[in-house]
């Protein structure tokens, strides 16, 4: 049994995690809301149901009980229902008649304070008493009881009494005990017994309580969709919120290994290429060798910058750049190597870029690693172009070229740090491309449909402030 409890448990938690395995929020919220919001819906619905019920028939059966007491009232019936032993008067006759008369009504019983049957629409009921009627009680002391017979608890005999022989087992009718009193008002004097059918009020509470079953069931179900929203959003903040602890995380290694890697190597990369180029200037038979080794070295040296770039925030770099003359500085890097490979840079850029709160240094990188990027990514006669306008207040970026393009299930992982899919690569490219633009209030977003090249497209903030920060600056430096 237990193993069993537990193999149903397994099961429904696997249909409720998601694909890494942890549990997906808005799967579990799915399944509990809707059960717990359903049963609400469904108590809420019989809660208001019983309620519109037993309001309009407490409501009619107290308008049935002025409209007797009235007429006993004018009858001026009180005297007979004191001394009943005689034989009733044209009066007390005439106020039976208006009873039974009464629209929708059944079967009347007027009874006596002392239980007693004073006259019926059934004349074999007259005389009789019924002792076990709690309803009559409670009429007894003064209230107006109404009791709606319920077919059920009939059929299992559960309700049958005395007084409703001679009634057809097939009828839905209402039970109303109406107590009577004297002309003053203080002394009950009887209770009217009605059995009535209404089937106008029968109908008003049904088309009452399918209003309420209907906006019971749409107002769950809006509640439903609106809170699934509500935690899809939220699901996804949280799932934003770990990617960005899991780049936390990875950047805390990145700042450890930055700073021994900038302190280990640093200084012996120094040595090696200043004795490389020193025997390139010298020349001989191994220059092509030394300057090979100077590009290896200029290589760990970028590694080595780009780790310290990442560790650090580009937001804390108080200047500001023109973006057209960084865009430029990049396009002209990568031209001659490109031109030499038998690609094709085509620039374009308006003139109105303007300045970008952000250190040169560090918007360049970003420009530079996707520039790297695209030329890796291409082959000899393919093309890249680089563009860039003004949109009101943001420049808009777009670098593309005709390469492969990026695999779809490389898509997902591709702004993870430490994630390449080049042989010698580091994997913190895009990642710290990304980071840079958001964290100069920008966006960055990735586009590379199958077999048909890549398209970056970068958002960046311009504005007075970035003019306002370059210009104090400059008077700083001067």
């Amino acid at each position: 049994m237990v193993s069993r409890m537990l193999r149903w448990k397994n099961r429904w938690v696997g249909l409720l995690a998601d694909k890494s395995g942890s549990l997906a929020l808005t799967r579990w919220f799915a399944v509990v809301g809707a059960l717990a919001i359903g049963l609400f819906s469904l108590g809420m619905a019989w809660l208001l149901s019983s309620y519109l019920a037993t309001r309009m028939l407490q409501r009619d059966a107290a308008l049935s009980r002025d409209f007797v007491q009235s007429i006993a009232d004018i009858q001026q019936v009180s005297g007979f229902f004191r001394t009943p032993d005689g034989p009733p008067d044209g009066r007390v006759v005439e106020f039976f008649a208006h009873v039974a008369a009464m629209p929708d009504v059944l079967r009347a019983n007027v009874y006596a304070p002392n239980r007693r049957v004073l006259w019926s629409s059934r004349p074999e009921l007259i005389g009789r008493t019924f002792p076990l009627n709690d309803e009559l009680d409670a009429a007894l002391k003064g209230q107006v009881v109404v009791n709606p017979e319920d077919k059920d608890e009939e059929e299992a005999g559960k309700s049958a009494k005395a007084e409703h022989q001679g009634l057809r087992s097939d009828l839905m009718f209402v039970e109303d005990y109406l107590p009577v009193f004297d002309r003053g008002g203080k002394e009950l004097i009887g209770v009217i017994e009605l059995y009535r059918q209404p089937d106008a009020l029968f109908a008003a509470i049904k088309a009452g309580q399918t209003l309420i079953q209907l906006g019971s069931a749409g107002g769950g179900a809006m509640l439903f969709l609106i809170l699934v929203w509500f935690v899809r959003r939220t699901e996804r903040a949280i799932q934003d919120q770990r990617r960005r602890l899991v780049e936390a995380e990875a950047l805390a290694i990145v700042g450890e290994l930055s700073a021994a890697v900038a302190h280990s190597i640093r200084n012996p990369l120094v040595s090696i290429r200043t004795t490389a180029e020193l025997h390139h200037d010298l020349g001989g038979e191994h220059a092509e060798d030394h300057a090979e080794t100077m590009r290896n070295v200029d290589r760990i040296e970028h590694l080595v910058r780009t780790l310290l770039t990442y560790a650090s925030d580009p937001s804390e770099h108080q200047t500001s750049a023109d973006l057209a003359a960084v865009l430029c500085e990049a396009a002209d890097r990568f031209a001659p190597e490109l031109k030499n490979q038998g690609k094709h840079l085509e620039l374009d850029l308006a003139s109105d870029l303007g300045k970008v709160a952000a250190d040169p240094m560090v918007l360049a990188q970003v420009f530079n690693s996707l520039l790297a990027n695209a030329a890796e990514a291409t082959q000899t006669g393919d093309r890249i172009e680089l563009r860039a306008r003004r949109e009101g207040t943001r420049a808009a970026i777009e670098l593309s070229d005709t390469g492969a393009g990026i695999r779809a299930e490389q898509m997902q992982n591709i702004f993870k740090p430490f994630y390449t899919t080049k042989p010698r690569g580091l994997g913190l490219g895009l990642a710290l491309s990304r980071r840079i633009v958001r964290r100069l209030g920008g966006e960055l977003r990735l586009h590379s449909p199958g077999g048909q090249g890549t398209r970056v497209q970068l958002h960046l903030p311009l504005g007075e402030r970035a003019a306002r920060v370059g210009a104090e600056t400059a008077s700083d430096v001067s």
